[in-house]
């Protein structure tokens, strides 16, 4: 097997996905929004998943990062037009944020420019074992819990 333990190859191979995730989504916002960042395009992310949207202390806990700052983000996309915010109607002291028609077309275009990159990444790849397809399955279930 060389000199890369199996573990470590697979590893070395998770981190260049990673990397590669990263890089085909900024190349897809770029050419999408290329004032968009990329915290923003999470939050879009975030928001768009929830019928009913997301409060900031959600879509904080989601990016692991402090209220102060998401809700500075939140209010960036709001007065963008990409975003709204609006009381929520079980409990009238949490604001829920929620997609506007605009965020929702951005966040799919983005999403299909993603889609269409990524075909070209597995084309590029060439055939897959079952057994492989399968291993991809299982770590983009253990990525889950990033999402």
């Amino acid at each position: 097997m060389g000199t890369q333990t199996r573990s470590g190859r697979a590893h070395a191979a998770l981190e260049a996905v990673a990397f590669g995730s990263v890089a085909v989504t900024t190349r897809a916002l770029l050419t999408v929004s290329p004032d968009l960042t990329f915290g923003q395009w999470r939050a879009l992310v975030i928001v768009g998943e929830q019928p009913d949207g997301a409060t900031v202390s959600e879509i904080a806990a989601r990016l692991g990062a402090e209220i102060s700052p998401v809700s500075r983000l939140v209010s960036r996309l709001v007065a963008r037009g990409l975003m709204v915010r609006a009381k929520d109607v079980q409990d009238r002291r949490v604001t829920r944020v929620s997609m506007t028609p605009s965020g929702r077309e951005l966040r799919e275009t983005v999403l299909e420019r993603r889609r269409a990159i990524l075909g070209g990444v597995l084309e590029d790849a060439g055939p897959m074992e079952p057994e492989v397809e399968a291993a991809l399955e299982r770590i983009g279930r253990a990525f889950r819990e990033y999402l």
